[in-house]
């Protein structure tokens, strides 16, 4: 089901997928019925305003089910009737009845609260359950039936190749339109009535509109627009305007406008520039050429009898009667058209238009390519008199003041030029544009009504001021037309003056004594009606007809009687509210019976899109919108169909917003909505924060409850602290005391320590100092040794040996060594036991030279005290380095001070 609210399409799937055959709307039962192939069900608005499918013959069944295409639904008295293929399903208080109607079923219709089916075996009617043939209609039994309409007390039976029949529920005749051979050469395939109007849809050649009292016919066929000639189903809206599917396509056919299509693409004569009404045959100017149809036109199924003017083929710019002489101003040059032939005037080429001189009647303006030439009158022959000198711009559109003062408009300027006396050359030209009072350079047209110059613009009508030489808004023409609006046109017919823009057309009466009282506004409705750009034209044939060349063609435009106005009060909708905040989400959508949920919006997604729009099929209106909110100030007119909102604080809202059409009417429709309030500030979140404030007085009293016991328990904690500070103040005095004892103490340990330190030294000292005596006595003891000759010096040699001896035994044992050594250990924590301990390979001086070391004696200082020299201490110290397998950037007296 495809569902089009003048803007978009919406593509609704039933649940076999198949292709819907049939629909009826049910305001009733507020739901859109749907039929499709062995399922039927309904769409009604959802959540939303989406439309939701409800599939109904899932719960019948199964011999039921089956009745192949559902082609018509109908309604009436709460019963629903659904036509298949070869019966009716009958649906009352939730049960089904199936009627079998023995036969192929063509056709059925509800009239009256009566239905009828059309089928193989003629028409019948449904009494109860059991199906009647309509009594007097035998005749029928032999013909297809493919519609039946209600007309006076009974039917009309529309057939496929035998035109019409009426039947009264008695007798059964013919009901003749004059359109018999048409209806029976391309088989009628459905039929649809509103009012007096039947619209007949054909296999071969589009439609035929009937009307039952005056029988006047009108066809719709590819000839004048329509898409595609086998018509398959048609409606009547509620504007009275005829809606058919095609073969392939949809098309709407206004058929209340004022508009017709003489031709139209494909089958065209070429894009419509100009049109002349002339002894009795209706000429065209096309970008082909020119044509000539007999008027009045004859509209019937196939296209007018239009002809071609001989040798005219080329551009054609417009159709000029001058006299009793029509001229057809050609790219090629200037022609007279006499019938169905054409003979050129002069050598020129490149006209544009042509008018009389004013005053004189046998002369006449041509404006061309590159100027302008004059035309003379001779003995009945037209012939080129001579070119204006001085004026060497494009001369297409232009009007005279006077015989000698010409209004010339050429795309982006306006001239006004003054000629000679003998009107051969241009005494003067000046030029007018926004510096001169026009509210633009471009699309000035130039034009003459009432005898004065006026000129059409973007911004309505002006006029030449001749006093100040400058241009004004002319108020009377805008006031007798439809207002200040865009004009593309002025023109002068019969006392009365017509405009022409995009969008309308405007009639007003120049005589009538209150201006605009009898204007007629006549809208431009129809797509296919596209003006020529720069070459918008309207050419009236009579007070009530008129041609308007477009880019397919003509079309032929039927002045109303009256001044009407469209009913545009239920047009305007809105059409879909979206939440954009974080990312788009639709949240409801027009449906057909406007019905609308108020939408309740998270406060987090509290920035809406509203999109409206009127329900125009024929997009030809010029609307202006205006919208507020809350009732707010109405917004400035706007020609945009959405408006956004964001950030919008809580609380309930009405969006409303109104179309405002040209003629003054206007058309509103609102839409209500709830931005809901954050979470902090909903009714749960406000119950929390009493239950919190009735937490936190609790709180208080429990607080200001401890802070008394706090109290008491810090006037005791403060007695508490100051006993212990006393304690503290008696511990600290006690431990100072402590620590000067332990000073004390440390000051005899160090006193003894340096005692035992100096008694040590004195030790070594003495013991150096002896050693080096005794030395001093051997050394002695050798001279005299020495120096005794003799036999009688034996004996003394001999005691001396034994005196040396002794002195040698008391040098190298000596218990003074062991007293150092202890001396050491007791001062320098047993370190010479650990030496002797880890190292028990060293001799004597390497023990003495480890203590030295250890006392951070230099090589200097230690050199006398081993008696030797000081490279015999780096010696000693070299050898103590191997024995103790030291690295190279391990140091001696470290090793000593840390490892020993």
């Amino acid at each position: 089901m495809l569902q089009f609210d003048g803007s978009s399409w919406n593509v609704f799937a039933l649940h076999n997928h198949s292709d819907v055959r049939s629909v009826l709307p049910s305001t009733s039962q507020k739901c859109i019925y749907v039929g499709g192939i062995n399922e039927f069900g309904y769409f009604k608005p959802g959540k939303g305003g989406k439309l939701v499918y409800v599939c109904m013959s899932d719960s019948i069944p199964d011999s039921n089910r089956f009745i192949g295409n559902v082609w018509r639904i109908h309604e009436n008295d709460n019963i629903l009737y659904i036509q298949g293929d070869g019966k009716i399903l009958k649906y009352l208080n939730g049960k089904y009845t199936a009627i079998d109607a023995a036969a192929k079923i063509e056709c059925s219709s509800m009239v009256n609260g009566v239905l009828y089916i059309g089928t193989d075996y003629g028409v019948y009617v449904l009494v109860g359950n059991t199906f009647f043939p309509l009594q007097g209609a035998e005749s029928l039994m032999s013909k297809r039936i493919r519609g039946i309409i209600p007309h006076g007390k009974g039917v009309i039976v529309v057939t496929a190749y035998d035109g019409l029949f009426y039947s009264d529920g008695g007798v059964t005749r013919p009901f003749l339109t004059g359109a018999e051979t048409f209806l029976r050469d391309n088989e009628v395939f459905c039929v649809a009535s509103s009012g007096n109007q039947i619209a007949l849809g054909t296999v071969h050649k589009g439609i035929i509109l009937v009307n039952k009292q005056t029988l006047v016919t009108k066809y719709f066929n590819e000839n004048n627009g329509l898409q595609n000639n086998t018509v398959l189903s048609m409606a009547f809206d509620r504007s009275h305007n005829l809606w058919a599917g095609l073969d392939s396509g949809i098309d709407y056919i206004c058929l209340n406008s004022s508009l017709t299509n003489l031709y139209t693409y494909p089958y065209s004569f070429g894009t419509g520039y100009a049109a002349f009404l002339h002894n009795d045959f209706l000429y065209l100017g096309t970008n082909r050429g020119l044509y000539y149809v007999k008027y009045p036109v004859v509209m019937n199924d196939n296209l007018p009898d239009i002809k071609p003017v001989g040798h005219s083929s080329g551009q054609v710019w417009n159709l000029c009667k001058i006299g009793d002489d029509l001229f057809c101003l050609h790219d090629r040059g200037l022609f007279l058209v006499k019938g169905s032939e054409m003979e050129r005037i002069g050598n020129i080429s490149g006209t544009w238009t042509c008018e009389q001189i004013m005053g004189k009647k046998n002369q006449m303006f041509v404006g061309v390519y590159d100027g302008m030439y004059v035309f003379e009158k001779e003995n009945g022959t037209w012939k080129v008199s001579h070119k204006i000198e001085g004026l060497f711009d494009s001369c297409r559109f232009f009007e005279q003041e006077s015989s000698r003062v010409i209004w010339v408009f050429n795309s982006d300027k306006t001239l006004r030029v003054e000629l000679s006396a003998d009107l051969k050359r241009a005494q003067n030209i000046k030029s007018y544009g926004v510096t001169k009072g026009f509210p633009s350079e471009r699309e000035i047209y130039v034009s003459k009504l009432n005898h004065k110059i006026y000129f059409a613009t973007p911004k309505g009508a002006y006029e030449y001021n001749d006093k100040s030489d400058c241009m004004q808004h002319s108020k009377e023409i805008d006031n007798l037309l439809n207002g200040t609006t865009t004009y593309s046109r002025l023109l002068e017919f019969n006392n009365h003056v017509i405009s022409l823009s995009h969008k309308e057309i405007c009639i007003a009466n120049l005589r009538n004594y209150k201006k605009g009282a009898a204007t007629v506004v006549v809208p431009i409705e129809l797509p296919g009606v596209e003006l020529v750009q720069g070459a918008e034209k309207i050419v009236p044939l009579n007070d009530s007809l008129m041609v308007i060349p477009n880019d397919y063609g003509f079309a032929m435009l039927k002045v109303p009687a009256l001044k009407t106005k469209k009913d545009y009060s239920r047009s305007m909708f809105v059409r879909k509210v979206f939440v954009s905040y974080p990312k788009d989400s639709l949240v409801y959508i027009g449906n057909f019976l406007g019905e609308k949920e108020k939408p309740r919006i998270p406060y987090a997604h509290n920035s809406i899109r509203i999109e409206y729009s009127i329900s125009s099929f024929t997009q030809g209106e010029e609307v202006s919108y205006q919208y507020r909110l809350n009732g707010g100030e109405w917004s400035d007119f706007t020609v945009s169909l959405t408006k956004e909102y964001s950030n919008l604080p809580e609380g309930d809202y009405v969006f409303e917003v109104k179309a405002v059409f040209l003629d003054g009417s206007s058309s509103a429709d609102t839409f209500s909505f709830q931005i809901l309030p954050p979470w902090y500030r909903t009714a749960i979140a406000y119950a929390i924060y009493l239950v919190l404030f009735l937490l936190a007085l609790w709180y208080v009293y429990r607080w200001d409850d401890s802070r008394v016991k706090r109290k008491n328990e810090q006037v005791v904690f403060e007695k508490d602290k100051e006993i212990h500070h006393l304690e503290k103040e008696y511990e600290k005095e006690k431990a100072i005391k402590e620590r000067q004892i332990m000073e004390l103490e440390k000051e005899k340990l160090e006193y003894d320590l340096q005692h035992k330190s100096q008694e040590m030294a004195n030790l070594m000292i003495n013991f150096v100092r002896k050693n080096e005596m005794l030395t001093e006595i051997k050394a002695d003891l050798y001279k005299v040794v020495s120096s005794m000759k003799g036999d009688g010096t034996r004996d003394a040699k001999q005691m001396l040996l034994v005196v040396n001896n002794k002195i040698d035994a008391n040098i190298q044992s000596d218990e003074l060594l062991k007293r150092i050594e202890d001396q050491f250990d007791l001062i320098h924590n047993n370190f010479m036991k650990h030496l002797g301990e880890k190292h028990p390979d060293l001799s004597l001086n390497e023990r003495m030279m480890c203590a030295y070391l250890k006392m951070n004696l230099s090589s200097k200082e230690i050199a006398p005290l081993l008696n030797i020299s000081i490279r015999g201490v780096e010696t000693i110290r070299y050898r103590l380095r191997k024995k103790f397998e030291l690295e190279r950037d391990e140091g001696l007296t470290e090793y000593l001070n840390t490892k020993i």
